[in-house]
């Protein structure tokens, strides 16, 4: 892999935990006691509704920051990392092992709901052998990228195998649900990854093309900041564009558990 290969996808993946984290995770953990519930009272059509909600929601968050980590790759690495031991060559690295890493950030996000949902229907053994069988796919794309895509390979194999496990444990899921608005959950992905495709092509034209404060200290952390807030803004008016609903559910889920953590803290 080189010298500071290890660094190399450790900086990379570190960026991709951060929307997972913020959101990914966050969202699988909130949604969970409403799977648990639903599961319990046997109902599946609520539990169906709060699946595609969730599978549609991470969509919604993850292909932007996708898109985004695609196209900014190199001046997010430049402005966080680079200095240093940390030159140039090493940002270019950085940056290719992140977009190849963003290939697969809606699957990862998508994983933390589908293991919800079977952890509520209380089948942890699924999500453990679909997670062995991610590992052993791992290693084999691992062994065959590595050679032609060097450190961008291992990352490459990651999104891969993410993406077959997420499809396998959905196909699993929906085999024992029954209906689960396969098509709305479709629909809303090619909307919302259109939106975001559109995103990606004001952002990069933004990068080539806008307004430069300069290339170093603050100058680099002023012009990133704008690039994203643009990104951002053009993201929102294109999800209005294709017809996104996941704007107002989204907004209307936050709203009502924003009032009930409200309420919550009146009671107490």
């Amino acid at each position: 892999m080189g010298e500071g290969g290890v660094a190399v996808l450790y900086f990379a993946y570190r960026l991709i935990l951060f929307p997972l984290g913020i959101f990914g995770n966050s969202l699988s953990q909130v949604i969970l006691p409403t799977f648990s519930t639903q599961a319990l009272e046997d109902n599946y059509e609520k539990l169906r509704q709060t699946f595609s909600f969730g599978l549609r929601a991470i969509f919604f968050v993850m292909l932007p920051a996708s898109i985004g980590f695609m196209v900014l790759a190199y001046p997010i690495i430049s402005t966080l990392f680079k200095g240093g031991r940390f030159d140039t060559y090493s940002v270019l690295l950085t940056a290719s092992a992140l977009r190849f890493y963003s290939i697969g950030l809606f699957a990862y996000g998508s994983t933390k709901i589908l293991q919800s949902c079977f952890f509520a229907l209380k089948d942890t053994f699924t999500p453990t052998k679909v997670a062995f069988l991610n590992l052993i796919l791992n290693i084999i794309l691992n062994i065959s990228l590595i050679i032609p895509l060097k450190l961008a390979g291992l990352a490459l194999a990651t999104s891969i195998s993410s993406i077959i496990t997420t499809l396998i444990l959905f196909s699993i899921l929906s085999k024992r649900l029954g209906f689960v608005h396969t098509k709305l959950i479709f629909l809303s992905f090619m909307r919302i990854l259109c939106a975001s495709i559109c995103m990606g092509l004001v952002c990069y034209f933004i990068s080539q093309r806008g307004i430069f404060l300069g290339s170093y200290g603050l100058a680099k952390v002023l012009n990133l900041a704008i690039m994203i807030i643009s990104s951002l803004i053009s993201y929102v008016i294109f999800c209005f564009v294709f017809k996104v609903e996941e704007v107002r559910e989204i907004w209307q889920w936050v709203s009502k558990k924003g009032l009930a953590l409200s309420l919550n803290r009146l009671d107490r």
